[in-house]
């Protein structure tokens, strides 16, 4: 297998890893409301990630353009706010089972729309992989997918479900292109950048919320020590500074040196990891059913690696600094 093909493989089943676990973190903090647990969680992202900008400004580090500083934070807005937003709301208006598989298709539009945009391989090496991940998260949720609500509602989720879509793989194919593009960019200081673009839209969001919803807010659990409290800033400090800057980290490094194409498959990590986690939490084994989808997703993820470290190395190092 070639390094840098070994290298981003590494750095994105650690990502993957890591975001496993926004799967489980939210079952131990079931007194506050998803809303609630979006908001500590960038909150945390976005004061970490301000922490570090402050120290890196007194090193004379972490010094680049305004153009730099407007991606990060269209990106923040995208990639954070927008695409969590939207998840939100699908899984209120839909099933989980619905979204899920939904969502389950971003590493297949991700590698298709990746490699139209970077022509780095033939779209028929695509095609199995990408049938694979389809009959994975179908047999995974097929027990759920019947339980739809009424169909009013059940199209908001749907569409929300797909505008979520669109967000991360737009977001997971320009951050890959931008990376390659502007090798200066270090990886740890862009995930501080998307941090403090992350704080950026939560303060406005939340300086919305108390401005029109201030009747709606219940604060008074906030001040209440206790178990439920400890948990829940527990958790905000495992989301936010685990999952979205150490997590973005590692991906940022893999995105570096992976084809995009790639990077999009191996996405599908986060998901084999949460229903993983979520197994060692009820303590139970996969039904049948369920087991399978997990093996055809793994062989989606072998497939692809296999595919691409059959592309000789001189080229991968070519597309990484292009």
């Amino acid at each position: 297998m070639p390094v840098n093909l070994l290298k981003g493989t590494l750095f994105a089943l650690l990502a993957c890893m890591i975001w496993g676990s926004i799967f489980i973190v939210p079952l131990y903090m079931e007194s506050f409301t998803p809303i609630e647990i979006a908001l500590g969680r960038y909150l945390t992202y976005g004061g970490l990630s301000s922490l570090l900008l402050l120290k890196s400004f007194l090193q004379g580090r972490c010094r680049y353009p305004l153009s730099i500083w407007a991606r990060a934070l269209r990106y923040s807005l995208v990639c954070s706010i927008g695409y969590y937003t939207f998840v939100i709301l699908a899984l209120r208006y839909s099933t989980p089972a619905i979204c899920t598989l939904i969502l389950g298709v971003c590493p297949i539009a991700i590698a298709f729309y990746g490699n139209w945009r970077e022509k780095e391989c033939s779209y028929k090496s695509l095609v199995m992989p990408s049938v694979l991940i389809v009959i994975g998260l179908i047999a995974i949720n097929v027990p759920y997918i019947l339980e739809t609500p009424s169909p009013s509602t059940y199209f908001i989720g749907l569409a929300c479900a797909l505008w979520a879509l669109i967000a991360w793989s737009w977001y997971v194919v320009a951050n890959s292109a931008f990376l390659k593009k502007n090798p200066q960019v270090d990886s740890g200081d862009w995930s501080t950048l998307i941090g403090v673009g992350t704080m950026f839209w939560v303060l406005i969001l939340s300086g919305v919320a108390l401005l029109f919803f201030e009747e709606q807010l219940d604060f008074s659990k906030y001040f209440e020590a206790g178990p439920e409290l400890y948990n829940f800033l527990i958790g905000c400090a495992v989301l936010g500074i685990f999952c979205s800057w150490v997590g973005g980290f590692l991906w940022n490094r893999a995105s570096f040196y992976l084809p995009v194409s790639l990077a999009g498959q191996l996405t599908i990590l986060e998901t084999l990891f949460g229903i993983s986690y979520v197994y060692i939490f009820e303590q139970r084994l996969p039904p049948k059913m369920e087991f399978l989808g997990i093996a055809f997703l793994l062989s989606a993820i072998i497939y692809g690696i296999r595919v691409s470290s059959q592309v000789p190395e001189e080229e991968q190092e070519a597309s990484v600094v292009s």
